[in-house]
């Protein structure tokens, strides 16, 4: 092919798709770079060269080029490189001739600054020996991502590599047909990139594994893999078994070999260290174990997957309140209520004592009926408060009006009282007042958090302000115990336990019944985070990850995995539950016969007391009248 065809050739390719930026590399004629659009001076028309030829047909199609001689003296591949690096992030075009002077070293530079990406589309061609390129391409780092098309033999090839560093071989298509220097239709126009790119078995990925069970560097792979594989216990290490399967599905179905490296941490401190520093440094490829994603974390890597949230928070049953005014026999009134209804029944033993009296004196003096005690009326008012009736009749028309008026009002207020009660019982549970971490610091309830590394580096090294004031006020290294312990806990009441919502609904599930589910409460210690598989943002299978598991989500994969693994909320099934009045909840009764029976004995006591003193007195005073008695008999038995 001569220059005028590749020239026509390139043009029309780059037209196909939609690329309006471009650098051609060559060895043509033409004096140092030459930059030039469809705005460029004509004054530079009288420049004769296959360079010249090359703008002008890109200039009539709006696509800038820029042209760069590789024979020049001053071109420097490693400088060129870097600035195509620097480009990466923006698709852009790149012809690159072979043979001329710097073409294989410009290759290989580019190879190691990582340029053959899903965003830089390569154009490879030679004027002489187009197997050569070939033989240089099998030599370059070419991953499953690159976009480079080699002119050869009549045909444009797709060249990429599934991972030259991870064992992968040169892989070469026929994309287009060329004849008569002109470009056929793609074979693989209207499909997915990566549709005949799907056998990746000639690669093996490094894939990082970090587990709570086990923690240590010289853990047996094979005892990590079984616990990895294994579906009991889900509420250990649920995070990492889910993204584990996931993972796996993904090496499945494309067929690339793993090769397994076990960290002891996540990270030290979020940027280095653990797996999550083998990421950053290159040492594995993806990991197995899903990362928060943090916003240090993300400064190299980029998410490929979400497939669960991650949410520290504090489980506890309602804590029974030492407040009087909380008990259920309290609660239906208001404080200001139960004063007006104490005065009602005060001020309503008045009247009737007042309105008796009036028909003593003006009614009933001849009958000989006496008229009723104030004790008695006190007690007929309460009583008619508690629906039991009225033993006392009123004669007069505005006795009975009263009698009425007080009735009418005790039977709503009855009948609320009852209602509210009777509600309270049979309806769902009150919750607790706690809602946040101060509030539960300042409470009376004991705390446990679960023993594992990533909540002791929350509670210490994330200076919260709610969670220092929680740590200095109830956190100690006794606080951190296991999550089977600290669940049983709960159970006993006036304990909050910290731990991942997952773990908490799994053991809840487990070993709660449906009454004791109604009762708990939650306080969320740390906001919701994303726990999602990531790599770093310059992987060559970042597009391919995230496109595979974005299918694995479209046809139900992702959903049957998290309904496995992700634990939901245990329900509450609160019509069927009656609430039982604890010994606390019924403590004003016991008060109020308390009082009563106390003041009992002491007026017992005070009557008693009375009754013997009284006594001695009326003896003292028989003596002395007997005295005087005796004394006057004997003075009239002198005188007679």
């Amino acid at each position: 092919m001569d220059k005028t065809s590749i020239s026509t050739l390139l043009l029309n390719y780059w037209l196909s798709i939609n690329l309006s930026y471009v650098t051609f590399f060559n060895c043509w004629s033409s004096e140092g770079f030459i930059y030039f659009s469809r705005f460029l001076d004509h004054s530079l028309s009288n420049i004769i060269s296959d360079n010249h030829q090359i703008l002008r047909r890109f200039s009539n199609s709006s696509t800038f080029v820029e042209i760069v001689n590789l024979n020049d003296s001053s071109f420097n591949p490693l400088l060129e490189a870097n600035r195509i690096d620097d480009r990466s992030r923006v698709k852009i075009g790149l012809a690159l001739e072979f043979g001329c002077l710097n073409s294989v070293d410009f290759l290989l530079k580019c190879s190691a600054k990582q340029c053959f990406s899903t965003s830089i589309q390569w154009f490879l061609f030679s004027l002489s020996d187009p197997d050569e390129i070939f033989q240089h391409l099998s030599k370059a780092d070419l991953y499953i991502d690159a976009e480079v098309k080699v002119l050869a033999d009549g045909g444009l090839y797709d060249v990429y590599n599934n991972g030259r560093p991870l064992g992968g071989a040169l892989n070469v298509t026929l994309d287009r047909i060329v004849e008569h220097g002109t470009l056929g239709q793609s074979r693989h126009s209207g499909k997915p990139k990566y549709e005949h790119r799907r056998n990746m078995s000639d690669i093996t990925m490094r894939v990082g594994t970090v587990t709570q069970i086990y923690p240590n560097l010289n853990d047996s792979m094979d005892k990590i893999m079984e616990h990895l594989e294994s579906d009991r216990w889900r509420h250990l290490d649920h995070a990492v078994r889910m993204g584990f399967r996931l993972s796996k599905a993904l090496h499945v179905t494309s067929g690339f070999q793993v090769k397994y490296v076990h960290y002891d941490r996540w990270t030290f401190n979020d940027s280095t260290g653990g797996i999550l520093g083998g990421l950053i440094d290159r040492e594995i490829d993806y990991s197995v174990t899903g990362l928060m994603t943090k916003i240090k974390r993300m400064e190299h890597l980029t998410s490929v997957a979400s497939y669960m949230t991650f949410e520290l928070m504090f489980i506890f049953k309602t804590p029974e309140s030492s407040n009087l005014m909380n008990s259920a026999f309290i609660r239906p009134f208001s404080p200001s209520v139960w004063i007006s209804v104490v005065l009602i029944v005060l001020l309503g033993s008045f009247v009737f004592k007042f309105n008796y009296m009036v028909e003593f004196k003006m009614l009933n003096m001849r009958e000989g009926i006496e008229s009723p005690s104030w004790y008695g009326l006190l007690v007929e008012s309460l009583g008619n408060f508690c629906q039991q009736g009225s033993s006392f009749k009123p004669k007069s028309f505005s006795g009975k009006v009263v009698q009425i008026s007080v009735l009418m009002c005790s039977v709503m207020v009855y009948n609320y009282y009852t209602s509210a009660i009777v509600s309270t019982l049979i309806g769902t549970p009150k919750k607790s007042d706690i809602k946040t971490l101060v509030q539960l610091a300042n409470s009376h309830l004991e705390l446990g958090i679960e023993d594992v590394t990533y909540e002791k580096a929350f509670f210490f090294e994330s200076h919260l302000p709610d969670v220092d004031y929680l740590r200095s006020k109830k956190i100690t290294d006794s606080t951190f115990i296991d999550s089977a312990t600290g669940l049983q806990r709960i159970r006993r009441g006036n304990f909050a336990y910290n731990c991942e919502r997952n773990v908490a609904y799994n053991l809840i599930r487990d070993t709660f019944d449906f009454t004791e589910v109604c009762d708990l409460n939650e306080v969320e210690s740390m906001p919701t985070q994303f726990v999602d598989h990531v790599v770093r943002k310059d992987s060559h299978f970042r597009e391919l990850f995230s496109l595979r598991y974005a299918r694995m989500r479209e046809v139900g994969i992702v959903k049957k995995f998290a309904e496995f693994w992700i634990a939901k909320k245990p329900e509450c099934f609160s019509g069927s539950i009656v609430s039982s009045v604890t010994i606390t909840g019924a403590l004003p009764i016991f008060l109020l016969l308390g009082f009563g029976l106390t003041l009992a004995t002491l007026l017992f006591g005070f009557e008693l007391g009375v009754g013997v003193l009284v006594g001695k007195l009326g003896e003292k005073q028989d003596v002395i009248s007997l005295n005087e008695n005796v004394g006057e008999f004997t003075t009239e038995k002198k005188i007679n």
